[in-house]
Parts: structure tokens; C-alpha cells; sequence
């Protein structure tokens, strides 16, 4: 995959006065996408599953074309901050806005054999003046759901014993995708429950993680953010129904073994702090205080 350029020879004086862009189309979904995409797609209306909010906005859409259907999400940034106008000004491609860091971090995460989204488009306006927008495109995972929802309605449906079956198999596939990620010394910096989406209609059904936008990678600091994202992911569990202390366990076990663990004990008390200060921070804030 050869990465997008903003437009070759542009001076700081042309992007400041005249602006650039990048724009990338994934080559096996480009015929079911407008011919001017590029053109369009800061315009483009839906109400389907929109959410908007401080200059940016996610919404679904459906192309239909002679080739075939095909269903989108996407994202959009309108305003961003001071801090990355100016360095994407200055370093027109390096992916400062969040559309273009997700598109990178996408096939960041293939690299690591992780199952994520397929990106559809990507591309980046920059200038004039300061001026930057953005937008990502990934196709929807049509079919699947966010484990915290995903469980409890297997729950409901399945006996215990075949429900028992579907968790095991399920941690055992979250531990390998979250250990591979820590591995590599990539960190999610969202990883909560409903970023891990899977098939309920399929007993095997692969197991996919999403919103990578904060997705970076930490060398010197890494043990801190591996107990930031299991942090995350214990905190999220919390309150779900279908979930219990053994199914947390269960994933710990399987992780601290996939990883190697040299103080687990330490690992598991500060992720359970963290966790537990995340739980006390949400509650005072339903309530108001």
C-alpha cells in the first residue's frame, strides 16, 4: 500500500494562501464510490445512525451502484484545534488530523494480524488559512455487534451450557487480539467492551476491534499504558449482564500467560484500581455529583 501525497511542490506560502489535500480510495471498493467523491463527500446528507458534535460527525451511508451495494460509516472533522492546523500545515502528509492518524492506524493494525475494519476512503483538505478538514470511510461490519451488547442477548438466547461454550472461546479470542496488540507495544487508548465487535448468528465468527484513532505505539512507557487499556476493558465489563468474576478472570489468566507477565500480581492490583477509580468517576457523574 503506497500511502496518498498532498500535492507535490506546494510551498509553505501555497498551502498557507492557496491549501493542498490528500485523498486515497481503496482500489477493491472504488467502482461502488462517486467518480467525485473528493468533491462531494464533506456534503454529503444522512440521518442514518448520526452523531454530531464540535465540528465533526459519524453517520452511516449506502452506495448503491452497478456492481453492487456498499454501507459505510462515515466520518468527518469540520474544526479541528489550533495546534494540528499548524502542523499539518507544516508536514502536509504527516496524518495530523484524526481521520487521516485513523486511516494510517487501520493499516497499522493489519500489520499486527489484527481483524479491523476495511477502509473504504480517506482524505485530508489543508488551508488556506488555517483551514483543515478531514474524512475516513470504513465499510460496516453488516451483521456484527459491540460485545456489550452482543452478550447479553446471547445470553437470553442460548442455554447455559452453550453460552458457557461461546464465552470461553470468545475470551480466549480477546486475550490473543489484546496480547498481540501489546505485544507490538501498541496501545487501543480506547479499548472498552464496545470497541470489540462479533457475528452472533456465527459460533465461530471472527472477532474485530474498531476506532482505532488514538491507537499509537510506546516504548519506554508501555507498562503504563497496558494497564490504561486493561484498565479500560475491566471497567467497561462491569454492569454487563451475561459477565462474571470468572469470565474476567478467565481472560486474565489466558493474557498474562500470552504475554509473559514478569509481576502479574502488581499488573492485576493497579488494573483493578484504575478500573475500579473509572467505575466511582462514572457513578458520580450519573449522579450528577
Amino acid at each position: 500500500m503506497s500511502p496518498p501525497q498532498a500535492t507535490p511542490s506546494d510551498s509553505l506560502l501555497h498551502r498557507l494562501t492557496r491549501g493542498t489535500r490528500w485523498a486515497w480510495r481503496s482500489p477493491s471498493h472504488g467502482d461502488r464510490l462517486p467518480p467525485d467523491l473528493d468533491a462531494i463527500v464533506m456534503q454529503i446528507q444522512s440521518d442514518d445512525r448520526l452523531h454530531a458534535k464540535q465540528g465533526r460527525s459519524t453517520c452511516r451511508v449506502r452506495f448503491d451502484a452497478p456492481s453492487g451495494p456498499l454501507t459505510v460509516y462515515l466520518k468527518r472533522h469540520y474544526q479541528l484545534p489550533w495546534p494540528t492546523r499548524i502542523a499539518a500545515l507544516m508536514h502536509p502528509n504527516g496524518r495530523h488530523s484524526p481521520a487521516g492518524a485513523e486511516w494510517r492506524h487501520l493499516h497499522r493494525g493489519r500489520e499486527l494480524g489484527l481483524l479491523v475494519p476495511n477502509p473504504v476512503a480517506a482524505g485530508e483538505s489543508i488551508g488556506p488559512w488555517g483551514r483543515v478538514q478531514s474524512y475516513l470511510m470504513v465499510e460496516e461490519l453488516t451483521g456484527f455487534l459491540p460485545l456489550h451488547e452482543a452478550i447479553p442477548v446471547l445470553k437470553d438466547r442460548l442455554d447455559p451450557s452453550a453460552f458457557a461454550t461461546w464465552k470461553r472461546r470468545l475470551i480466549s479470542g480477546m486475550a490473543e487480539l489484546t496480547a498481540r496488540l501489546h505485544q507490538a507495544r501498541t496501545f487501543h487508548k480506547d479499548l472498552y467492551l464496545c470497541h470489540y465487535y462479533v457475528d452472533i448468528e456465527r459460533s465461530d465468527s471472527p472477532l474485530y476491534l474498531i476506532d482505532l484513532h488514538r491507537l499509537a505505539s510506546h516504548s519506554l512507557s508501555s507498562f503504563w499504558w497496558r494497564w490504561k487499556d486493561l484498565a479500560q476493558l475491566l471497567f467497561s465489563t462491569f454492569d454487563v449482564e451475561g459477565i462474571d468474576d470468572r469470565d474476567r478472570l478467565r481472560f486474565w489468566l489466558r493474557y498474562r500467560q500470552r504475554m509473559n507477565l514478569r509481576w502479574p500480581e502488581l499488573d492485576a492490583r493497579v488494573i483493578q484500581a484504575r478500573a475500579d477509580r473509572y467505575h466511582a468517576h462514572n457513578l458520580k457523574k450519573v449522579r450528577g455529583g
